[in-house]
């Protein structure tokens, strides 16, 4: 499955969230004390942070509503976003913690894993339906396409945020090493 997958496609398959104005504007983007997750989908444990970081924002200012459903099971119980992207801000998933927690253990448990793609799936071709067992090379396949510069998500040259949105962001994201700030 994973040799056959389009990963443009997979992302256009991602849901797609609209911002609305700001109704605050948070001054700081939040800091976490926990260490870096891993990686996932390419992406590094310091995008990671710096996507939660942006969707975190967001939500804040309220230009980004909250989950309140999960996409796979329509569960309204702990959902919270996921990113399969996380240069792609307006793109999370909305998942509640067992979906979400299966979606992860998937690897290692994929029989579960089609379980609930079989209970759950309309068409099977949603995000999650056609997951891979064992991930995507998504951020190479962003870099290779835009270079460094796809990891610079407050100016994205592929997922831009409106120039509004933008010149209110505040200026403590966490650093990233490949992506040179003026």
């Amino acid at each position: 499955m994973t040799a056959s997958l389009d990963i443009d496609a997979y992302i256009d398959a991602l849901p797609s969230h609209r911002l609305r104005q700001p109704l605050r504007v948070p001054l700081a983007y939040q800091e976490s004390p926990w260490p870096l997750l891993r990686a996932y989908n390419g992406f590094t444990g310091e995008e990671r942070r710096r996507g939660g970081q942006l969707i975190g924002w967001l939500q804040t200012a309220g230009c980004l509503a909250r989950p309140s459903r999960c996409d796979i099971c329509r569960s309204r119980e702990r959902v919270a976003f996921h990113s399969e992207s996380y240069y792609h801000a307006l793109r999370p998933a909305s998942l509640c913690n067992a979906c979400h927690m299966a979606l992860h253990k998937r690897h290692f448990a994929w029989d579960a894993w089609r379980r609930i793609v079989g209970a759950h799936a309309v068409n099977g071709r949603e995000w999650w339906a056609i997951t891979p067992r064992h991930g995507l090379a998504i951020a190479e396949h962003l870099r290779a396409r835009h270079g460094w510069a796809a990891a610079d998500i407050e100016h994205s040259p592929i997922a831009p945020l409106p120039d509004a949105i933008t010149a209110l962001l505040p200026g403590n994201m966490l650093h990233h090493s490949r992506i040179f700030t003026p």
